[in-house]
């Protein structure tokens, strides 16, 4: 592979294309198919204005998860702005209907990931809340 791609560079004496590294590499097929762009979230960052009206409504009830869908920002920059503010941050326990619903989809065969997932929830406090509940986790699988 670093031949490849020292072909390609311009320190090359014999600098190669990309039909002939697709020939030398055996790639054969469409490109598209085997390299799709990562597709990236854009980036959005919030003015002060906002980051005060983040505050202002954190303090008037609204969660963070509620907050992060409003900005189209992650739970995590809301935190951080609140956090910034030295606003103090609920915690955001399940309800016990939340907890009831994530063990009984667990115990169906579904990954912690994918019943918080399915559940719109952090994946941590749901395993605490599940294991409270006396659910027994299982092994977890490792990834090959």
């Amino acid at each position: 592979m670093v031949d490849i791609v020292y072909l390609c560079s311009t320190n090359s004496a014999t600098p190669v294309t990309a039909g002939q590294i697709g020939a030398i590499s055996g790639f054969t097929g469409d490109s598209s198919e085997k390299f799709k762009p990562r597709v990236k979230r854009p980036c959005t960052r919030l003015n002060e204005g906002q980051r005060a009206e983040v505050a202002e409504r954190y303090e008037a009830g609204e969660t963070t998860t509620q907050l992060a869908k409003v900005y189209g920002v992650a739970k995590s920059t809301i935190i951080g702005i609140l956090r910034e503010k030295r606003v103090v941050v609920r915690r955001q326990p399940l309800t016990p209907d939340q907890v009831n619903e994530a063990a009984r989809l667990y115990e169906s065969g579904l990954s912690l990931s994918q019943v918080a997932k399915q559940l719109s929830v952090n994946q941590e406090t749901m395993r605490v809340a599940i294991m409270k509940a006396g659910v027994l986790l299982r092994e977890p699988t490792k990834a090959a």
